[in-house]
């Protein structure tokens, strides 16, 4: 027996004094026992495994998301296990993993590497799996092939290892769909937008196995996002400085940090306060404070062990450890965002859903990144920092988009367009399916 696409686990579960005719023993699980409510017994339900890859940021952030809103809805309990391929994997496997996350890293920067992995992404079909892929999925498949319980990915890499395996949910929560982000074998596929569904239907995957969900925000920002989009729109129509937010992808390439470095001093030095999100001593935090220093720009430096001060500097550098800092920092900071700058990675979402105007910053490294490029530009929600020029030139040109009021026109072409509470319909969908 089945639930949805979910195996069902049986159990002996003694009902007692059924005045009915039940037998003794009732084997349902998944949801209330048939016999109800005469029986009054409820049964258990199953249980969720998530399984991340925790190679930079964009992917496991997508996971995060939803167990942050099964916290909020007090659901967590249907999660069974929260792991990653560095815990399940051994030997071999686990090395392949670790050269494949040393590789993300050095791939981003110029160089022998670059290309390598360049060429090694562009060749990949994770629909025809070869000997590499096949190694690093060998515990896996071990792992999760005596567990009957639904695992829930964000990464095409782990859609082609477990392919096919019952109760398999491949979340894509990017707006664009790159094909090889396209990978047969997931039970349920859940995408933010019909666009980013389309490309799967097309596919082959059933309309009805295509969950479209909303926008994946951090559910910490959308609770706030009504009343920090008022107020932000009235500071961008104001003549108080504004409050711009840098970020990084987690590789953190040097030809994106030189371009963010040089624009939050550009935006300090003609009047505005910049925020840059920086890995705790990564390179950005590094580079940030020698070219603040260089410039005389005042800045600060603050982490999760300090509080942030009452007055903001010019420029503050905010640090973190982990992905959790990162978000109580972005949580509390919030609602002083006036604009975005970063890499076109997953943070796209807050420029099309929060009204957030967003500068790119360029090249465009990876297969998401100039589509979503490419989508932001289109709706009138971000303009691109291609060059050190432009960064260098930054703060002029955004007193001047302010001036003629086309930063109000971004921030508004990016409000209400789309649904934004993504990460808690997906959280509706496991609860709906999983506890009855």
């Amino acid at each position: 027996m089945t639930l949805g696409f979910i195996p069902v686990i049986f159990i002996k579960i003694r009902i007692a004094g059924c005045r009915t005719g039940v037998p003794d023993s009732c084997h349902y699980v998944g949801g209330r026992c048939p016999h109800l409510p005469l029986c009054e017994k409820m049964v258990v339900p199953p249980h969720i495994n998530f399984l991340y890859t925790n190679i930079g940021r964009g992917h496991p952030f997508y996971l995060d998301g939803i167990l942050e809103a099964l916290v909020r809805r007090g659901n967590i309990k249907l999660v069974k296990s929260e792991s990653d391929v560095f815990d399940v994997s051994r030997g071999l496997s686990r090395f392949a993993w670790q050269a494949a996350r040393w590789m993300y890293r050095k791939g981003s920067s110029p160089g022998i590497v670059a290309a390598m992995y360049k060429k090694l992404r562009s060749s990949a079909d994770y629909n025809r799996p070869g000997a590499i892929l096949r190694l690093m999925g060998r515990d896996l498949r071990r792992r999760f092939s005596l567990d009957p319980n639904p695992v829930v990915v964000a990464h095409p890499t782990l859609v082609a290892i477990l392919k096919g395996r019952h109760g398999l949910i491949y979340q894509h929560g990017e707006l664009v769909t790159p094909t090889e982000e396209v990978v047969a074998g997931a039970s349920k596929v859940l995408v933010p937008t019909d666009g980013a569904a389309a490309p799967f239907i097309d596919f082959g995957y059933d309309s009805r196995d295509v969950v479209v969900t909303g926008l994946c925000i951090e559910p910490s920002l959308v609770r706030q996002a009504g009343d920090a989009f008022a107020a932000r729109l009235k500071r961008v129509g104001g003549d108080n400085p504004l409050i711009g937010t840098f970020f990084s992808s987690g590789a953190e390439p040097r030809r994106h940090i030189e371009k963010l470095v040089r624009a939050a001093a550009s935006a300090a030095s003609h009047g505005g306060k910049a925020l840059l999100f920086a890995q705790r001593d990564g390179l950005l935090a590094n580079q940030a404070a020698r070219g603040f220093t260089m410039k005389g720009i005042e800045f600060g430096s603050v982490d999760s062990r300090q509080f942030l001060p009452a007055d903001l500097p010019p420029a503050l550098i905010v640090q973190y450890a982990s992905r959790r800092e990162e978000n109580g920092f972005m949580a509390q900071l919030f609602p002083m965002f006036d604009y975005l700058v970063a890499p076109s990675h997953e943070r796209t979402n807050w420029a099309l859903g929060l009204g957030l105007p967003m500068f790119v910053v360029g090249p465009q490294i990876g297969p998401f990144a100039p589509l979503n490029c490419e989508l932001l530009v289109h709706a009138g929600v971000a303009e691109q920092i291609d060059s050190n020029s432009a960064a260098d030139a930054f703060g002029e040109r955004l007193n001047h988009l302010r001036a003629t009021g086309k930063l109000v026109e971004m921030a508004k072409a990016g409000w209400g367009k789309y649904r934004i509470d993504g990460f808690d319909k997906i959280a509706e969908f496991l609860i709906t399916d999983f506890a009855g």
